[in-house]
């Protein structure tokens, strides 16, 4: 699938203006200081409120069931993926979908990532018009590890292609975590 830089930008736009807020960032300081696990349905949820209520009123859902293409799928007949959204003055029936992974291991949440995008390539195309699909992923901050360099081996050893040109790595300000998008 096409990785439209515009789709990106929109993407970085509102993460960018998400991971902005100080509650969140509280909470994502809370959760390695307790070192608390399996927050990515809270996350989820945050993002549907921040979603709700962006001052440019994108359309979007979560978890809607599509039906997989059975030429390409034969074990699972759907696919929920987290979310689909819409700018608003895009075609009206066109979409990205955003998967999204947490793990305090890059290296998992990166695995994790690609292999809900190899599911969401499978959804039938008569069942939405995607323009893109993206992930997103939430990992503990490692100086020491080039997330780039991971991300772009992992695809590779997937048989996906690297678009460093459509992809991101930022830290989340004043919390220990990063996120990779791609």
């Amino acid at each position: 699938m096409k990785k439209p830089k515009a789709d990106f930008d929109y993407i970085c736009e509102l993460l960018e203006a998400f991971f902005k807020q100080r509650a969140l960032r509280k909470s994502f300081r809370i959760i390695f200081e307790q070192e608390i696990t399996g927050w990515e349905v809270w996350f989820q949820v945050e993002f549907a409120r921040f979603l709700a209520e962006h001052p440019g009123t994108p359309e979007w859902r979560r978890e809607l069931t599509f039906q997989f293409d059975y030429r390409r799928e034969s074990v699972r007949s759907s696919l929920k993926p987290d979310f689909i959204i819409r700018k608003k003055g895009w075609a009206t029936d066109r979409y990205v979908a955003l998967e999204i992974k947490q793990h305090v291991n890059l290296g998992n949440c990166v695995s994790n990532m690609i292999e809900d995008l190899e599911k969401v390539a499978k959804i039938r195309k008569s069942q939405i018009d995607l323009r893109s699909y993206w992930a997103l992923g939430i990992f503990q901050t490692d100086p020491d590890q080039s997330v780039e360099a991971i991300v772009a081996e992992k695809l590779q050893n997937s048989g996906l292609e690297y678009h460093a040109s459509v992809s991101s790595v930022t830290k989340i300000p004043r919390t220990p975590f990063s996120y990779v998008l791609f």
